[in-house]
């Protein structure tokens, strides 16, 4: 794949560095020299000076042939600014920008501009390691479901079936006494055993808060 990155910071090295030694040709753009010479000999990637939003310097990058553009400098406006160029006029499939400043969020909605927002995700991995240290996410599904292996702290008492029921979770995988195996609905699934169901994330934390940590009502 075919990848421009605008922006050298953390975010933005970061990225250059792992999809360019996953295979990808990637062109990473930034004013500032001393960003791109911190890639290191080893990016094998095409590092590019300049104004991010500079015509000359988007087609040095390759834009006219580009599958994806990443826009995650640390200004809004560069980003909003970009993701508009490379849409409007050179037609990019894929664009996605970082958001900084949470407040400019309705202006890449009313843009159509897809969005990441770094500091939330980090907020809520934190947040995750905080209160929800036995639940490891195995994989994602889609955007609202995922496979989830929970850790049971929690004496219930309750058979799959029942926490099935309870929790619109389906329950794939149940693990006692270091033995896996497919569940039984009648199964009853005490503390100490591990269970590995695909569940909705609206539903994740109410099954984490009855079975992996207290809840105070």
């Amino acid at each position: 794949m075919y990848i421009i990155i605008i922006g050298c910071g953390r975010l933005g090295s970061n990225l250059a560095r792992e999809l360019a030694d996953e295979g990808h040709d990637v062109s990473i753009i930034d004013r500032n020299s001393d960003r791109l010479s911190e890639l290191g000999s080893g990016f094998n990637g095409q590092r590019i000076k300049g104004i991010e939003y500079d015509k000359d310097k988007l087609l040095e990058a390759g834009i006219e042939q580009t599958d994806t553009l990443l826009a995650v400098t640390n200004d809004d406006n560069i980003n909003i600014t970009v993701s508009l160029i490379a849409d409007k006029i050179y037609s990019v499939k894929k664009i996605i920008a970082r958001i900084n400043n949470p407040g400019k969020n309705y202006i890449y909605d009313k843009l159509n501009i897809k969005t990441i927002n770094p500091i939330r995700s980090e907020i809520e991995v934190l947040k995750s390691k905080l209160f929800i240290e036995n639940l490891n996410v195995v994989s994602t599904i889609d955007s609202n479901y995922e496979i989830i292996d929970v850790l049971i702290n929690k004496e219930k008492g309750m058979t799959v079936e029942e926490i099935e029921i309870r929790y619109f979770c389906v329950i794939s995988v149940l693990t006692k006494f270091g033995i896996s195996g497919i569940p039984k609905k009648d199964e009853v699934i005490h503390s100490g055993d591990r269970m590995i169901c695909a569940i909705h994330k609206k539903d994740k934390e109410k099954l984490i808060n009855s079975f992996s940590r207290e809840i105070i009502l």
